[in-house]
């Protein structure tokens, strides 16, 4: 099974409007549901590339390489991947293949044949010109924390995953959702006292108004591990509550039909 042209054409126009969070969403659904669906592939990695995580980018491009050919403009992508990573020599063949194609789009042409031009340049220069031409644009706390969920869904290492997180807490250190995360990813790792430190001054009022029952129940493992029975029960509280408004929504709901 394949996913539907509307939802091609909406990961497509993610991609087009540079809404690239909300299209790496949407393909994640997508691949879960349709995991043998180049196309899909082809534009998760295209939107990883847009948001530098280079690695992200490589891996989704070559799996779709083994199930569509791919576009000159995810070509273009894998290109640029490959010599993030320092493969100067394949990244040249790539660009100069694709320079030299007929039919090109001209957007396309002129990218390549800037890329090729600061490629030799390179030669007799720094290497510099990669990552500072490369890694655009700056990635902002939900960048980050997004890619770290990406991350997670593709089994990439833990550390790596906590690596994003950090970054995400970094430029954004009042955030509580980037904060409840890592609190609750180190749970999953069995580092449950070590997160607690991000939570500990998460107030009650804060705990009453979650509504993730996951998130609440690492968080009771969190602040069990830290000793912090007072934010203990009201987690375990609301973890209750959250439940019995769950049953009331069903009950409600089938009531309706």
């Amino acid at each position: 099974m394949y996913a539907t042209e509307k939802d091609l054409d909406k990961l497509t126009r993610c991609y087009e409007i540079q809404r690239w969070d909300e299209g790496l969403c949407l393909s994640q659904s997508l691949l879960k549901q349709f995991p043998h669906d180049g196309r899909v592939w082809e534009l998760s990695g295209m939107l990883f590339r847009e948001l530098t995580s280079f690695k992200l980018a490589q891996n989704a491009l070559e799996t779709a390489t083994t199930l569509i050919p791919l576009s000159d403009r995810a070509q273009l992508a894998l290109a640029d991947c490959y010599l993030h990573f320092g493969q100067r020599q394949l990244a040249g063949e790539m660009f100069q293949f694709l320079y030299e194609k007929v039919g090109i789009a001209p957007q396309l042409h002129s990218e390549l044949k800037d890329r090729l031009q600061k490629l030799s340049d390179s030669e007799h220069q720094s290497d510099g010109w990669e990552q500072a031409d490369l890694q655009r644009p700056k990635l902002t706390a939900e960048h980050h924390y997004n890619l770290a969920h990406s991350m997670g869904y593709l089994g990439y290492p833990p550390e790596c995953v906590e690596q994003e997180i950090l970054r995400a807490i970094e430029l954004a250190p009042d955030c509580l959702e980037y904060r409840i995360g890592l609190a609750g990813f180190l749970s999953q790792l069995h580092r449950a006292e070590e997160g607690y430190q991000y939570v500990a001054r998460l107030s009650l009022q804060e705990i009453s108004r979650l509504e993730c029952e996951c998130c609440l129940e690492r968080l009771v493992k969190v602040f069990h591990a830290g000793g912090d029975h007072r934010r203990l029960l009201a987690c375990m509280d609301r973890v209750e509550e959250v439940k019995r408004a769950q049953r009331k929504r069903k009950c409600i709901n089938n009531d309706e039909e």
